[in-house]
């Protein structure tokens, strides 16, 4: 089910208007395969989408029709892009203000040495977000999984997806971010 925004705008709604304005002479059937919706599912949006303004529906021929983006919907796009751009950077900021306050508790209870268990991307962050700390000789080590980690005794920093093991003996795991809090609605 779509997740509903602003104005009764949902997601596969703007996903199918992204469709249409990149490539307006493609099919339904395209634009389906490409938004990963229903022929007929795609069909409906493109009706509702035309009914609001935002798409032009001209019929080419008896086999060819094609949908065009109206000024309407060029502009109610542009708004629900800076909408979603501005929730990407707030919710960035927000992962990079967790990370922060949790390494920074655990360096003043004595924590200098640890291993940040996280994807290559998120390491980049945290790693990014820690040298803005300047925490004199702090040390991080990185692994990519648990099972890079093995069972190397000292604190661990979670920071991936990955389902957590026990942990081994001498090793103490610290969540740096807690994804499933990082899920909000769309931006408004």
């Amino acid at each position: 089910m779509p997740q509903p925004t602003s104005k009764g705008f949902a997601l596969n709604e703007y996903a199918l208007m992204q469709a249409v304005a990149d490539n307006p002479g493609q099919t339904q059937r395209a634009i389906s395969k490409r938004i990963g919706l229903s022929l007929g599912m795609t069909n409906i949006l493109l009706m509702r989408l035309a009914r609001k303004g935002y798409i032009k529906i001209r019929q080419l021929d008896w086999k060819r029709t094609e949908y065009l983006l109206t000024m309407k919907g060029a502009i109610e796009k542009s708004r629900k892009s800076f909408a979603y751009t501005l929730h990407t950077i707030r919710l960035f900021h927000q992962i990079i203000a967790a990370v922060q306050d949790s390494m920074r508790r655990e360096y003043e209870t004595g924590v200098h040495e640890a291993t940040v268990v996280a994807w290559p991307e998120t390491a980049k962050a945290v790693q990014g977000a820690v040298n803005d700390l300047a925490l004199p000789g702090l040390r991080l080590e990185y692994a990519e999984t648990f099972k890079a980690l093995g069972p190397r005794p000292g604190t661990v920093f979670i920071a991936t997806e990955e389902r957590v093991p026990q942990p081994a003996p001498g090793q103490r795991f610290v969540t740096l971010l807690d994804f499933h809090a990082l899920r909000f609605p769309s931006p408004e």
